[in-house]
Order: C-alpha cells, then structure tokens, then sequence
C-alpha cells in the first residue's frame, strides 16, 4: 500500500522558515527575572511571586507554540503543498516526462443522452481536461475505441492542438467496441517510447457487458493505467433485442410468425408499444407490458402470397438511447423450398439413391409440389447453394474436402439443418472430419463401427426397424402402420452409442441404431444408418418412402430462428439473384449514398460482402433501379443493458497492482485536475492558522495579568 506523499509547489519560500524563531525570541525577551526591591509592601511581593508562579510560565509556553504553530502554518500555506496520493506523480522522483494514450469510448451506449448529456460528451470534456493538465515534455495521443481503433497519430506526439482538435472532431459510433484491440494500439504505441513515463487513460461509461471480458494482460507492467468513468446515475433503456422468424424462409401463402422482444433495463415497468413495416403492407401494432429488468415478446402473424424479397422493421418509441429501439430484418419467400441433394453416385445407375431421392421429394414436379430437389457433387459445394437450400441430405458422398466439411459445419451452427444418410466407409471418414473441423461441437450419438453387408454371399439375410421413437413428429405419423418394420436393410453400420449425446429414434433388430438426432450450434443433424439405394435397402420401392422422407425433411426444416445477426461495424454479406445485370450492380449504405463492397458471381447468382456497416438499417443490392436484395445490419443488442461496472469493480476486475492502477471520475473536474500533481491542501493549512490566530486571542483574554 502506498503511503502518501506531501510535495510543495513553491519550495523557494522554505526561507520563510526563519521566522519561525520569532515566538521563541518574544518569549525569552519577556520573560521575568527576579529582581532586589527596596521597602516593598506586602501588595507588590504578591504580585512578583504570581509573575514567576508555574502557571504563568505555562501561559507563556502556550503562547509560544501556538504563535509558532500559526507561523508554521502559515508557511504552509505559502508553500502549496499538494497531497499525492492517489496520483499519477506519487512515489517519482525523478524528472521524467510522461507518455500518455487516451482511449476514448465510443460505442454506441456512450449516446444515453438523459439529462441532456450523453457519455460520450463527458468523455470529450474528460479527455480535454487531461490534455490541458499535461506538462510541456510530455506526449500523448488518442486511441477512439469502436468495432476497430482509431488512432489519431502512429505513435505519442506533442503536438497538443492536433489532439484537442481530435477530441472535437470525434464522433459516436452504433457498434460495440473492441477494447482488447485498442489495448492492444495503446501498448503498440508506448512501446515506440522510451524515457518516459507510461499512461493509458481509459475514458468510458464501463458498461458491464463490454467491460466484463476485457484482457487487461494486454497492459504491459510498466504503464500505468487510469479508469476515468462518465457513466451517469441511474442509466435505465428499453430496447429491441431480438428478432424470431418461424419459419426463417418461408414458402408462398405460408404463414409467417414474427416474435419481437423487448428488454426493460429501467426501475420502473413500462409499456411499449410495438410496430412492425413490412414490404408495403399496412404496418402492425402490439402493446407490451415490460416489468422492470425482464424482457416480454409480441407476436405478428401474417401471410405473404407473392415470392420475392421482402424489407421489413420493427419500432418502439425513441427513449435517451433511440439506436437500439428500432430493428431491420429480411424475409426471402420462396415458391417452393429449395432442398440441396449432395452425392456422388453415378446418376446413370438406375438403382442410385440420389436419383429416388430426387423423385420422392417432388414426386410431380409438373404440380409444383412444397420441396424443390437439387442435386450436386459434393465438389460443387459452395456458399451459394448452401445459402439457397432449406435443408442439405448427404447420400452416397465421397471424402469431403476439408474446406466442403467447414461449410456443412458452419451451415450447421448458423442454424440449418443435415440429413445424413450413411452409406459406406467414406461416410466414417467423413463423419470424424465434420467432428474435427466442429471444434468438439458436434459430439456424435453414435460411432460408426465394421460396415455390416448381409447382401455379399446372397445368404438372403437382412435387418428389420423394431425399436421406434413415436414421439418424435417425423415418426408420430407411423405409430399405428406397421410399414417401417416391413423395409428390409442389408448395408449399415455396427454402432457403439455415445452416452449423452443426441437422441436415438429407430434401431435395427440387432439393436444397432439405425436413426438418431443431434443438434449443433443453432441446427440440427439426422445421422441415418442406412441408405436409399437399391442395392442397401428396399426402402424406396416401398409405399411409406415418399411420407416417410417428407416427414424427415418436415421435422428437420428450420421451424424458427433468430434474423442473422450482422451488428454495425462488422462485415455483412448477402445472396442475390443476378439474371444477367452484373453490370449495372450498385451498393448503397441505410443513408442511400454509394459504397463499395465485394461479389463473387456463381452463374446467376452472386454472394456480396459489406466490409464495412457503419450505421444500422439496410445495406442494398440495386440492379439499375431495382432492389435485387439487401441485407439487415443492427446495433449489437449489448449494447442496450447500460449497467455500469463501479470505480472499485473495474479496478478489481482489472487485477492490475494497486501502484499501477488509478480510478477518478471524469464528471469531476477538479478531481481530474488533480490527478496527476496530487490534491492541493494549502487552503487547510491556511485555515489552519487562521483557527490559531483565534485561539491565541482566546488565551491573551482568558489568561490576562
């Protein structure tokens, strides 16, 4: 623990220490000596006896050092001592000169403007004022933390009139900031200096669910670090934190559930009214009653009867914090619903199961039917025809490249949905890659052993489906027929179960699970043990292979999700229909104005990325004058709660030593001021000496001869 440490403005004035002789002097030039008197009376030797008494010699000691303690005071006074404690300049005694980065925050919860001041204004003030307190060797520059830092020069300058200007200059963002990334720029910059005395200041509202995760072992050992908050009292927000579409892309004439929620970080209940635009439709309103500190949900249902895209967005009334009351999404209507086939079986071969794949999914395809097949090598696997399909089925596919495994697993996660049905050793393979590139999030429910073939040796041999899940909606339709245990298998896996993982929903006769379930990330995976060719099973010259194969593709299509979260200050990308205008392809940001982006063009389609969002809204795709898509891009939901980590949290939190971190608040002026001298007590001493100069008074009157 430091001990504090008392340093004088004006040492000069240290020769006013002489006067603090002059009681002393005043004392021995009156003090009393005896004298010899000639004829006294009686009156005049009580009277000497009570001058050279004990008590009148303690009157004059008193006197004396409350005389002195009053001069010494008063020195003090003169000589402006500062306390420093707690500052930037305590326990140095050297002459250095200090390298100072100011992080400024400014992500998008520095815009709370209750009260008619927002963070972010207090934190330019802040930032101002430390510039200002600054000695004329020392250096600085100033890092503005949002999705990427900002720095204003490459490395500490003196040049203070560019930095104040920067200050001015700066301006709020919508996106979450980085922290770790701009300590990172910070500890970069320092490391350019040498000789000086190192500081990082970080002004921020120290939101909780930012500053939470923080790395501070990013901060090298010798800098220093300061926390400057301008979080205000009692920041309460109502805000939109999430969209849910069920389904995510629906078909035409389907019905459509939008479920919009709302979170109160306030005290206080409130109740919100909802409304949702969408396309051109007459706009939609629900009344929510939020409770403090919980979230409630409104619900709009609707039907879309033309395919297309479709823009649409969701409001409540503008509080102190109006980005994150509004939300944008995009709704893509199909004709029908696209189903991706994967498989490398030769599609001359009459009993391939990718071609009774094909046929069981849109058994008419003059009539339209709900699903629309189609059917690739697993080579041509790219982020287009996953972004186009609803549901991916793997049959009779070779080893997958390492990059095709990486796109199924992110598909996955991002919340689509596989049918794997297994149909040989490269299936094994390919089922460890998957697992690999997961990253240990897909845990499989079974492992695939010896591949089982009752067909070699024409012993006429076979399994059956004896054990059944008729809970499950995909297999509810079959309790009562007995269709399923009639199909005849002769190729599938021996399978050892995996504890815990997933669910099993059919077995074989020899209990080997021939059908289970698993969800990754935000999907879901469908692992069956067996296979639609005709040399595997019969399964597809039966009666029950069509409802069957619907009623997988039905259980497995994504009934909700989540609109894909692209935050403000992050790359965004989208999908879009070409049709031969490649050429007149333009992009537009939420304000209208043009910007660049990237596309990559795949036969009538192209993939588009946005590099860099910085507003929320839509960031559109325009074919001449024609939306060809867009893509919706919010503030990060985070960003709403404005909880506030405490001066003493953050410090803890940081698990910095206690003679490197300091703590000062930036709505306090003279407390900035003082950070880096020390507090002044001058003004104390003053009044010190002035209680004394009434006391000695006091002592005269009271003890008067």
């Amino acid at each position: 623990m430091s001990m504090p440490v008392l340093l004088f403005t004006i040492p000069a004035l240290w020769i006013g220490a002489l006067g603090l002789a002059l009681p002393l002097l005043v004392h021995l030039l009156t003090r009393k000596t005896s004298r010899t008197l000639i004829f006294p009376t009686v009156r005049f030797i009580r009277k000497v006896q009570a001058s050279q008494s004990a008590f009148y010699r303690l009157r004059h000691l008193l006197l004396m050092l409350v005389r002195t303690a009053f001069l010494g005071l008063l020195l003090l006074a003169f000589l402006k001592p500062v306390l420093q404690r707690s500052a930037l300049s305590a326990g140095d005694r050297g002459d250095r000169p200090s390298a100072i980065i100011l992080v400024l925050d400014a992500s998008a919860s520095m815009g709370y403007a209750a009260g008619g001041s927002s963070p972010f204004a207090r934190a330019r003030l802040a930032g101002q004022k430390i510039l200002d307190e600054l000695h004329d060797r020392d250096v600085a520059d100033l890092v503005v933390a949002a999705a990427a830092p900002a720095p204003s020069f490459d490395e500490p300058t003196a040049n203070r009139f560019a930095l104040k200007n920067d200050l001015q200059l700066a301006r709020l963002t919508q996106e979450r900031a980085d922290m770790d990334a701009a300590f990172a720029e910070a500890a970069r910059q320092l490391a350019k200096v040498s000789g000086y005395k190192k500081e990082i200041h970080l002004i921020s509202d120290f939101q909780r669910s930012n500053w939470a995760a923080v790395d501070f072992t990013k901060i090298p050992r010798d800098v220093q670090v300061v926390f400057v908050s301008v979080a205000g009292p009692g920041a309460g927000n109502v805000a939109i934190t999430d969209l849910i579409l069920q389904p995510p892309a629906p078909a035409r004439g389907e019905e459509v559930e939008i479920i919009c929620k709302v979170a109160n970080y306030s005290s206080q209940a409130k109740s919100v009214p909802a409304q949702l635009k969408f396309g051109d439709e007459k706009a939609m309103q629900r009344d929510l009653e939020v409770p403090a500190g919980t979230t409630a949900s409104a619900s709009f249902r609707f039907r879309v009867n033309r395919a297309g895209f479709f823009e649409g967005e969701l409001t409540i009334p503008e509080d102190a914090l109006g980005v994150d009351d509004r939300r944008f999404f995009t709704l893509t209507v199909g004709d029908r619903l696209q189903v991706l086939v994967l498989s490398d079986e030769d599609r001359d071969d009459p009993g391939a199961g990718c071609r009774f794949l094909a046929c069981a999914i849109n058994p008419i395809p003059e009539r339209g039917g709900a699903f629309t097949p189609v059917v690739l090598p697993s080579a041509q696997l790219d982020k287009l025809s996953l972004a186009r399909a609803q549901l991916v089925i793997l049959s009779g596919v070779k080893e997958l490249s390492s990059a095709a495994a990486e796109s199924l697993v992110n598909f996955l996660k991002e919340g689509g949905s596989i049918i794997y049905l297994l149909s040989g050793p490269a299936d094994r393979a390919n089922l460890a890659a998957l697992a690999r590139v997961s990253a240990d999030d897909l845990k499989l429910p079974f492992r695939p052993g010896n591949f089982i073939d009752h067909s070699a040796g024409n012993t006429g041999q076979f399994a059956t489906l004896t054990e059944a899940n008729f809970d499950q909606p995909m297999l509810k339709p079959f309790k009562e027929a007995r269709d399923l245990g009639e199909v005849h298998f002769q190729k599938y896996f021996a399978t050892e179960r995996e504890p815990g993982q997933g669910q099993v929903l059919l077995r074989y006769d020899d209990h080997n699970i021939a059908l289970a379930r698993k969800s990754v990330g935000a999907g879901s995976l469908l692992l069956a043990n067996f296979s639609a060719a005709l040399h595997h099973s019969d399964l597809a010259k039966r009666t029950i292979f069509v409802p069957f194969l619907h009623e997988m593709i039905k259980a497995m299509r994504p009934q909700s999700g989540s609109v894909k979260p692209f935050a403000v200050g992050q790359p965004a990308s989208t999908t879009v229909t070409l049709k031969g205008a490649a050429k007149e392809i333009r992009f537009t940001n939420p304000s209208g104005a043009r910007l660049d982006a990237v596309f990559e063009t795949s036969r009538d389609e192209a993939a588009v990325i946005f590099p860099e969002t910085k507003e929320s809204g839509f960031y559109r795709v325009l074919a001449g004058d024609k939306l060809a898509g867009s893509v919706a891009v919010n503030v990060d939901p985070r960003e709403s709660n404005l909880e506030s980590l405490s001066l003493p949290q953050i410090q803890a939190l940081s698990e910095i030593s206690r003679d490197r971190v300091f703590a000062t608040s930036g709505l306090d002026i003279e407390a900035l001021k003082n950070l880096r001298e020390g507090r002044p007590i001058w003004q104390y001493c003053l009044l010190g000496a002035l209680g004394l100069l009434g006391l000695e008074q006091a002592l005269t009157v009271i003890w008067r001869k």
